[in-house]
């Protein structure tokens, strides 16, 4: 390998280095579980970051019925709702006693869909709706990060289609977990991002 071709290397990877360490800080310890940089390569390098959703259905579940006469949404259905995340960890078991309005929270979950079944086949269907989901971290909400695939029981793999902020050029997969549903009716979710820098 060429001197020149070397120091493109190291200035690469510094550069890498600098934007995992400026996401930590601004997401601060508490909202990073886990983030660290992975891999011998340049090209291989991975961030892995894991935060809890909690969904206010009661509050912010806003649904569509698909007929006049129906009395519950059903396939085909569109909907909006939101929630509050917070650092991986915080929700623990099945969360049914968690509180979505409990302090603590490091950004806000929006969730629009549309429904893959009727609301009372959830949570027995294992996929409940096809949606794009928008993380909005930190206090000035200027760090984001957007997915887009299925949600519904046990674990699924989602594709972040990219980001704002810190996150800006980074993509990956958004493995999530669902954990059981809190006392507003919404679901707890732990969600794991696995992001890599997109190679210009």
């Amino acid at each position: 390998m060429s001197s020149s071709s070397s120091l493109v290397t190291r200035v690469r990877r510094r550069r890498f280095v600098l934007a995992v360490s400026a996401l930590a800080l601004a997401l601060s310890a508490a909202t990073v579980s886990h983030a660290q940089v992975q891999g011998a390569s340049q090209d291989r390098d991975v961030i892995e970051i894991t935060v809890d959703v909690a969904e206010d259905l009661g509050g912010k579940f806003v649904p569509t019925l698909v007929k006049p006469e129906h009395t519950q949404p059903e396939r085909g259905a569109f909907y909006v709702t939101e929630g509050r995340v917070f650092p991986g960890g915080t929700i623990q078991g099945d969360g049914a006693d968690f509180n979505p309005y409990r302090i603590g929270h490091v950004g806000v979950w929006i969730s629009r869909g549309t429904h893959l079944v009727s609301a009372s086949d959830i949570p027995a269907a294992d996929w409940w709706a096809h949606t794009a989901q928008l993380f909005v971290l930190g206090r000035q909400g200027k760090e984001m990060m957007a997915s887009e695939g299925l949600e519904g029981s046990g674990a699924l793999t989602r594709v972040v289609t990219g980001g704002a902020g810190n996150y800006v050029g980074f993509i990956g997969e958004q493995r999530t977990t669902f954990l059981g549903f809190n006392p507003t009716g919404g679901v707890n979710l732990r969600v794991t991002f696995v992001l890599r820098k997109m190679v210009r």
